[in-house]
């Protein structure tokens, strides 16, 4: 392998989103750009100037140059990879050079030289590179273009599958100051694509033979918080592989401190694009699978989070916490919602769960607490399209010391049917302390009116 090779590293890996693609049906150019910036914050955290260095130092880098070049269109769902080194460093200047490639078929579809400066965040202007992270840079340097092969790819256990990397942007993040419920879920959906892609079955293999994903079931536990100009990484496993479905594991990795932030168990399979009925695997995809299966060495289920169980029907005593209808740039190019946004729609009935009683959001600033989900298992019934009109009705099912469990079910304002159902587990949290506390008295005895009288 040649030494410039190995000073190339992976700094985003991802797909092109339906809503990203202009009037001529291919990535336009502003989210190229996006994958850039994407790859910068990996780079800077390879150097030496993560998140926590940034917070301390009070540096960034800034660009103020960029060359483009422009090789071959991306459509929509196309699985992306980018690798990323640097090819000058000195004063105040580091030029990083970026190759974006289809991931699927390996073919090379973007270059970028990007010049950037060192910034001071608080003087608010550029100055030279610290030497420490100078000399961390140069250990990624190279002198030219390099051969397109071998690619910058992580090198993971056996069992496990990169899935996916990409930062914390501050548009992720929500009233709490961390990453959202939905773009951990929207992470997750990216890697269950990854995944297919490893054994075989990526967007244009499953196109050729009329299929594509479908998720059933997620369940998401967060460990800890992500915040601003953090890098996330996904690993992947397989736990279990049939016919009719594959069982995966997904964790969410800080890079940068390597504690795991959520992990995600999925349950995912293939449906017949013109119809829409389940599919079962092909036999080569689902023997690489079951070679996945054998080597995978994940952790076990984890169990229940109490009783009495999520109800998969409206019940007695659940209230409207939102209601809408789904748009275009919600969604997947075949038009169906993407799984991003159904988290999306839970996120909001949250907000609404404690609208209309006693202690409320207004209750919760002046108290200087928020709410934070630590658990959530979503079941899909049916995916959701451009138009469809939605309600959602929620429900109060536990109380404890800490924490409480709620529970949602969205349904179709049409029909009635139920589209998805979500349970919660969730904690009051000191905005100031960081750090979950007991509910307190007032927020115990308005939760309560709200408990659902289940059999």
């Amino acid at each position: 392998m040649s030494a410039f090779v190995s000073a190339f590293r992976e700094t985003y890996r991802g797909s092109v989103a339906a809503w990203e693609c202009d009037q001529y049906g291919h990535l336009n150019v502003q989210f190229y750009v996006g994958r850039l910036s994407d790859a910068v914050a990996s780079m800077l955290l390879e150097g030496g100037l993560g998140r926590k260095g940034l917070e301390e130092r009070r540096l960034g880098m800034v660009a103020v140059n960029q060359t483009l070049d422009y090789i071959k269109e991306l459509r929509a769902g196309t699985l992306l990879r980018v690798e990323s080194a640097v090819k000058l460093i000195e004063g105040r200047k580091m030029v990083l050079h970026h190759r974006l490639f289809d991931a699927e078929s390996g073919e090379i579809a973007f270059k970028a030289d990007v010049l950037g400066l060192c910034f001071d965040l608080d003087a608010r202007k550029s100055v030279p590179w610290p030497e420490d992270l100078r000399q961390g840079f140069a250990r990624l340097l190279i002198k030219q273009d390099e051969p397109l092969l071998p690619q910058a790819v992580p090198t993971l256990e056996p069992g496990w599958i990169a899935t996916h990397r990409s930062p914390v942007n501050a548009w992720e993040c929500d009233r709490m100051g961390h990453l959202n419920v939905q773009f951990y879920l929207g992470r997750a959906a990216e890697a269950d694509r990854q995944v297919l892609n490893a054994i075989g079955l990526g967007p244009k293999a499953l196109k050729a033979l009329g299929l594509r994903i479908q998720a059933q079931r997620y369940r998401l536990s967060f460990k800890r918080e992500m915040h601003a100009a953090a890098v996330t990484t996904v690993r992947s496993g397989i736990r279990a592989a049939g016919k009719d479905g594959l069982q995966l594991y997904h964790e969410v990795i800080d890079p940068e401190t390597g504690i795991l932030a959520a992990s995600v168990e999925a349950g995912i399979m293939l449906e017949r694009s013109d119809s829409g009925t389940v599919a079962p695997f092909p036999p080569e995809a689902l023997a690489r699978a079951e070679a996945y299966v054998a080597a995978f060495a994940g952790p076990a289920l984890a169990p229940p989070n109490g009783m009495p169980a999520a109800p998969t029907t409206v019940q007695p005593g659940m209230y409207e916490t939102c209601r809408g209808g789904v748009d275009q740039w919600e969604c997947h190019e075949d038009g169906r919602m993407a799984e991003r946004f159904l988290m999306a729609r839970f996120s909001s009935a949250a907000m609404n769960l404690l609208s209309g009683s006693e202690y409320n959001a207004v209750s919760m600033r002046e108290a200087g607490l928020g709410s934070a989900a630590l658990d959530y298992t979503i079941e899909i019934k049916r995916a959701m399209r451009v138009g469809d009109a939605y309600n959602c009705r929620t429900g109060v099912l536990e109380l404890r010391d800490k924490t409480w469990r709620f529970c949602h079910v969205l349904l179709d304002s049409n029909t009635g049917e139920t589209i998805a159902t979500a349970e919660v587990l969730a904690v009051l949290f000191d905005l100031k302390a960081r750090k979950s506390v007991p509910l307190p008295e007032p927020a115990r005895a308005s939760f309560g009116k709200r408990l659902l009288q289940l059999a």
